[in-house]
């Protein structure tokens, strides 16, 4: 039985070894991190993002918009039951009666009426339906804006998360630098070879550093917080995004600045127009109000009286049908005053239209202003990367012969830094200018 006993305990305990061994490797996948194109962001991006979903759920509610208003112009049809107590009846005056008066029908009264209305003529229907197409319209194009806002916004975070990716590597080699710098002098100092004072300073070199690498390190995880909000990602995956800026370059040295554009796809410039035809639209919807209104008309109705509260019995019926033509005569000007009002929206609309074309026109050139600046920084920003390079190089040799100083050293060093992270920023500015630049022409480009 101890026998027993101990084999029993033994596949109990290789059981929860193995259940434990599944949930470690459970969550070493759940863990893994996410490494990401950018077209994999976009795609992650438009599917999942709940600005995406927001604008699908307007389109799908403007979509019965306009059913209901097609719907209009079906029959409409109720029943209405009803039952009456009469205590005191009506009364029937005449003089062939005696006293003058008789008393006319039961106590107990029941009905049921069945109603149908057809608009054969109702403008206004006709007008609202069209403004509900439109409806759906201004829907689409303000998904389509929603979702030109949302690429800026992916693109700009991702290659945000290269730029800081790429900063903290340059930021990581000067520490690596800096610190076998500051090593080598020590030991020179060890030696009697080097004072000091060179020690000293470049000890506070490394430490100089640490406060920038701690900054960039923080920023690459903002960087990724965003990324992963815009993507409707959980907060606790780690991601990963793959790309550099090695694709740029020829780009920016073939940009051209005289490049011609026009706003015929500007979303926010579509949507005034949709705007201005939903008005010119409600203008005639008020204008409607003036015509005569058709409709058919029928009545079929079942009834019965009786004294002791029973449905037993004949319940008579009638039937009728017709057409009615409302004409409006006068209603108080309220007609002409509305279309007025209508019309001062227009024309402020059409102001609006204007004052937005030249804001789009002044966004553009910014933009291309903003993409020449950067070729040019380019060029500027590649040629200190070389001579920094250069520099650092003469430097180290220097102090190590004895002829340079500590401080030409630490100085080259930080002129190194400051020229790649200048290039890494160029080349990032540009990205930025282009992306506003395609959302101001309205180019849905993944």
């Amino acid at each position: 039985m101890k026998k027993i006993r101990v084999l029993m305990l033994g596949a109990v305990l290789l059981l929860l070894c193995r259940n434990d061994a599944i949930a470690q490797t459970n969550i070493s996948q759940n863990h893994d991190t996410l490494r990401l194109t950018v077209d994999q962001a976009l795609e992650i991006a438009l599917s999942d993002n709940p600005s995406i979903k927001i604008a699908e759920a307007e389109l799908e509610r403007v979509d019965y918009l306009k059913k209901e208003s097609w719907n209009a112009l079906l029959p409409d049809l109720n029943t209405t039951m009803q039952y009456t107590n009469n205590i005191y009846k009506q009364i029937f005056f005449s003089d062939f009666f005696p006293g003058g008066k008789m008393e006319v029908g039961s106590t107990h009264s029941y009905s049921v009426t069945t109603n149908a209305t057809l608009p054969i003529f109702a403008m206004g229907l006709y007008k609202n339906i069209e403004l509900s197409g439109l409806e759906i319209k201004a829907a689409l194009e303000s998904a389509r804006t929603t979702k030109l806002d949302l690429i800026q916004q992916v693109k700009n975070s991702f290659y945000g998360i290269v730029m800081m990716k790429e900063s903290l590597r340059v930021l990581e080699k000067s520490y690596k630098n800096a610190s076998e710098s500051a090593e080598n002098i020590k030991m020179m100092y060890e030696q009697g070879l080097a004072s000091e004072f060179d020690k000293i300073r470049s000890d506070v070199a490394v430490r100089n550093i640490l406060p920038s690498l701690t900054e960039a390190r923080n920023g690459l995880e903002l960087a990724k917080l965003q990324l992963k909000i815009l993507l409707s990602l959980k907060m606790d995956l780690p991601i990963d995004v793959i790309g550099d800026f090695s694709y740029l370059e020829a780009e920016i040295n073939n940009f051209n600045s005289n490049i011609p554009y026009n706003f015929e796809m500007n979303s926010s410039l579509r949507t005034m127009d949709i705007q201005l035809e939903k008005l010119n639209k409600t203008f005639e919807l008020v204008r409607s109000q003036r015509l005569p209104v058709l409709a058919g008309f029928g009545n079929y109705v079942i009834q019965k009286q009786s004294n002791d509260f029973s449905f037993q019995g004949v319940w008579p019926n009638s039937l009728m049908v017709g057409v009615s033509l409302k004409v409006p005569i006068f209603n108080k000007f309220s007609t002409t005053l509305k279309e007025k009002e209508t019309k001062i929206g227009i024309r402020q609309l059409e102001l609006q239209k204007n004052l937005l074309e030249n804001s789009l026109s002044l966004a553009a050139q910014n933009a291309i202003n903003a993409m020449q600046r950067a070729k040019i920084q380019l060029q500027s920003d590649k040629e200190a990367v070389a001579q920094a390079i250069k520099g650092y190089e003469i430097a180290k040799v220097r102090y190590k012969t004895g002829i340079g100083t500590v401080l030409e050293l630490n100085d080259s060093e930080v002129s190194l830094t400051t020229s790649e992270l200048n290039l890494n920023k160029t080349l990032y500015d540009f990205l930025k200018a282009k992306n506003e630049f395609e959302k101001v022409l309205g180019i849905e480009k993944l």
